[in-house]
């Protein structure tokens, strides 16, 4: 997931060394500023993640359309609120977008030393196939992995592709699946309506309560097992489908902004503060705008008790994920402009080490969490409220922190990217 480019040797960077070098430098460097937007991104991709893990039945909802999200407390539905308005949707749009920046880095690197760019892409992605179906089956159901590595191999494909057409895909993309996801959301709302406010229960019968699914989750290694395997199975071809496409599209311009060097113009100043941010604060504005609407359409006004968004829980989530692009890039370039200040260089060196090893942090989290959530563990699925899950979400990430930079201090790479990147890097004998 980090890309695959020159390194320094210690996991956190100097002051100096805090954002990248100028950018007129020929070959890639290490892109600190970059790494600690993937950290970041790891915090809102824990945060939406672990209500699979802490409300295994979320998996119905989710199918059915029947999302259940009244919480006991106002306490409890503020931090679900404030999950869906401010990473639902947008985690994984930015970490889609660095994705695909990475590839333009990582055939970079593959020019300057002679080696073949293709060979080291269907290596890597190769990697991410296999990694990616153990972690689906194993520990978490709603994988991404084997995506990015079915979509690298086409962004593999279509590298030549010059920034005009690629932006102009990547915006049709967009423009697809949110024409499919908000008239599938209008199209439930409507139905329920015409109801009386039971559509939903009566048309889309899987023959699954939730109580069913937490206890397969929470009962035997045998039944977790079960769970994961036919979970997997449902929800690949959905993320394929569904979260492919927005993925792809972020991936393209990542592809774009790496080929023109526009982060690394940015952090050395190339960009006028003013200009940037007459962007970026309309789109944070705007985007943060949306996702407040759906988040309030889905969980209620922040600290409602007992709120029961119905069938307009799903137009609500469809909001939160339209917004996801749009408040991305205010995230992205509001973030690199404090980055580039100086001002939070300390910021910096405190999240790069845990954005060098995404990879294993993104896995690791899926390992904690079903230790603590699943039959392999405690099986505490379903029995906490969402305030101690949000508690969880914070501690986990916090000593994921930790442990990078410790990681660091001895050795050069994280644990998994040193094996995938051994595997991406091997030469024919």
């Amino acid at each position: 997931m980090s890309a695959e480019h020159e390194e320094s040797q210690n996991g956190a960077p100097t002051s100096a060394q805090a954002h990248t070098a100028p950018a007129s430098s020929a070959s890639p460097v290490r892109l600190h500023a970059v790494d600690a937007l993937r950290a970041l991104a790891l915090l809102g991709i824990v945060s939406v993640n672990v209500w699979f893990f802490a409300r295994p039945d979320t998996i119905v909802g989710a199918l059915t359309g029947e999302l259940d999200t009244a919480q006991p407390t106002g306490a409890d539905q503020v931090v679900r609120f404030t999950s869906s308005l401010l990473f639902e949707g947008k985690s994984y749009v930015v970490f889609s977008f660095l994705f695909g920046l990475s590839f333009v880095l990582a055939w970079a690197r593959a020019a300057e030393t002679g080696a073949s760019e293709a060979r080291r892409s269907l290596r890597r992605s190769a990697a991410l196939i296999v990694l990616g179906a153990l972690h689906g089956i194993f520990l978490f159901f709603g994988d991404i992995l084997l995506a990015y590595g079915i979509l690298g191999m086409l962004l593999l494909a279509v590298r030549r592709i010059s920034a005009k057409p690629a932006l102009i895909i990547a915006g049709c993309l967009y423009a697809l699946v949110m024409a499919v996801v908000l008239g599938s959301a209008a199209l439930m709302a409507m139905m329920d309506a015409a109801a009386g406010g039971d559509a939903m229960g009566g048309g889309f019968d899987f023959g699954l309560s939730a109580e069913d699914v937490t206890e397969a989750y929470t009962g035997s290694i045998g039944s977790y097992l079960l769970y994961q395997l036919i979970a997997w199975i449902v929800m690949v071809f959905n993320i394929l489908l569904g979260q492919g496409p927005l993925a792809f599209a972020a991936f393209l311009v990542g592809l774009v902004v790496g080929r023109a060097r526009l982060i690394e113009r940015l952090l050395a100043g190339e960009f006028a503060t003013g200009r940037l941010l007459a962007m970026a604060l309309p789109a944070l504005a705007f985007g943060l705008l949306v996702s407040g609407l759906g988040s309030w359409l889905a969980w209620g006004p922040p600290g409602t008790a007992g709120h029961d968004g119905g069938a307009w829980a799903m137009m609500g989530q469809a909001l939160a994920l339209a917004a996801g692009p749009i408040q991305s890039f205010g995230y992205v370039v509001v973030l690199l402009l404090a980055f580039r200040s100086g001002a939070f260089d300390w910021l910096v060196r405190l999240l790069a080490p845990a954005g060098r090893m995404s990879l294993t942090n993104y896995l690791l989290q899926s390992l904690v969490l079903m230790l603590i959530f699943a039959a392999p563990g405690l099986g505490l699925a379903g029995q906490l409220e969402a305030g101690a899950v949000g508690g969880i979400v914070l501690a986990l990430w916090a000593a994921q922190l930790l442990v990078s930079h410790l990681w660091f201090a001895k050795f050069k790479r994280g644990p998994l990217e040193a094996p995938v990147r051994a595997w991406t890097y091997r030469e024919k004998a």
